[in-house]
């Protein structure tokens, strides 16, 4: 397909704009995707934002690319070779491009791909009409999962990649720091993997009732009590076993998380940390804390995690809906973003661009 369409292209720091480019042509083995809907993801706030360590670098050149990493669409035409898809296909799209040959590839880990690619960063994301995707990465989605909730499988697969590092199971208590997206799959997650107890920390009243909702055990607003203070309380002065940090930014919450881990616990980070972050050391040696970061999601045991997600919201055991708060059209993305980052006016959780 030759032609140009609509991107919302981020030139840089709050600099947005509605371009107009070419529509990218599929390579052997690649699929052009009518996007239908795309996720605002933290990563993609933090460089809306403001200047940091992240590099910008894109297809487009350097310092402009085009967002959307969380995103679904529909087959619109095949590359060469495709066998898989067909146009009109609904899909799901796991965003990674992995290049299938280094040493992490080879045996399964290929979310931290030393040659990793992304959709949304440097390849065209989902804030375009258009965008391409390898054949590999595009899931079919079965009839009852909308185009929206399938947007939000990037966030599910990295909530359960997280899970599945900490090794949640029946014995345990965790602790989810953080009530946004990845904290409120996280919370489901946790619940769906058998957890006993379930508590959530989140800095607005919105997001802790929808913590609530979702069947935490108890919630705790970080704005108006101590965290571990009250984790503590919780589970009578021995800790939780597990701790998923779903926060990032400049919060001390790495720091909170190993002093609400009982002895021998485990802390799982997930979040996109600007600054060193202080943490309690001796704590952490002491008390023999696992403290591990878990970046993406890849192969758990025999099956993709992107592919589990997909398999949990289409039956039930994740329920996507009441995280996606607002929806907006293309051109007013920057609005979008702007809705993204000033939470407690508008009490966002999910923002998506739906076309």
């Amino acid at each position: 397909m030759v032609g140009k369409m609509k991107s919302a292209v981020l030139h840089g720091p709050k600099d947005l704009r509605i371009d107009t480019i070419e529509i990218p042509k599929p390579d052997p083995g690649w699929i052009l995707l009518k996007v239908k809907a795309a996720g605002i993801c933290g990563s993609d706030l933090h460089l809306y934002k403001e200047k940091t360590f992240i590099p910008i670098n894109s297809v487009l050149g350097e310092g402009i690319y085009v967002p959307g990493h969380e995103l679904s669409g529909e087959v619109y035409e095949v590359g060469e070779g495709v066998t898989t898809l067909s146009k009109g296909d609904r899909v799901a799209v796991e965003p990674t491009v992995n290049c299938g040959r280094c040493n992490w590839c080879q045996i399964g880990w290929y979310n931290i791909c030393v040659n990793s690619g992304l959709i949304g960063f440097y390849y065209i994301g989902g804030l375009a009409e258009y965008c391409v995707v390898p054949e590999d990465k595009c899931f079919k989605l079965p009839k009852n999962v909308s185009f929206e909730e399938a947007a939000t499988l990037d966030c599910i697969a990295v909530a359960e990649h997280a899970i599945n590092r900490a090794e949640v199971s029946s014995e345990d208590s965790v602790a989810i720091l953080g009530a946004g997206s990845i904290g409120l799959f996280a919370v489901q997650g946790a619940l769906h993997a058998g957890a006993r107890n379930v508590f959530v920390t989140g800095t607005h009243d919105f997001q802790t009732k929808a913590a609530e909702r979702f069947g935490a055990t108890a919630v705790i607003n970080a704005r108006k009590e101590n965290t571990v203070e009250r984790i503590m309380e919780l589970t009578n002065g021995r800790g939780v076993d597990k701790v998923i940090e779903a926060v990032g930014g400049d919060a001390p919450v790495l720091d909170e998380g190993v002093n609400m881990l009982r002895r021998r616990g485990i802390l799982v980070a997930t979040g996109i940390f600007l600054n060193p972050m202080p943490i309690n050391m001796f704590s952490l040696v002491t008390k023999e804390v696992r403290l591990m970061g878990a970046w993406g999601y890849g192969y758990w045991t025999h099956m993709k995690e992107f592919a589990l997600s997909l398999e949990m919201l289409a039956t039930g055991k994740i329920d996507a809906k009441p995280v996606i708060t607002h929806k907006y059209p293309l051109e007013e993305t920057s609005k979008a973003f702007e809705v993204a980052l000033d939470k407690k006016k508008s009490e966002s959780i999910k923002v998506q661009i739906v076309f």
